[in-house]
């Protein structure tokens, strides 16, 4: 699933220096973000739409592997 992810926030999470995007490595909220963005209470032109293909199991596995990226 992270692999998903890293056409915009680069491998691993590990975005590319100098861009615009977040990066996802080490970060405790993940998951917290990907709800919020499915839920429509995070505003995002792309997120919304991506978080709502994912389970709320989906959801925490992302979070804990990005969490454990460093």
């Amino acid at each position: 699933m992270a692999a998903n992810c890293a056409p915009c926030h680069g491998t691993a999470g590990k975005a590319v220096p100098g861009s615009a995007v977040r990066k996802l490595a080490g970060r405790e909220d993940v998951a917290a973000l990907l709800r919020a963005f499915r839920e429509g209470r995070r505003d995002s032109t792309v997120m919304q739409q991506i978080a709502k293909g994912y389970t709320d199991a989906e959801i925490e596995a992302l979070g804990a592997y990005f969490a454990a990226r460093r």
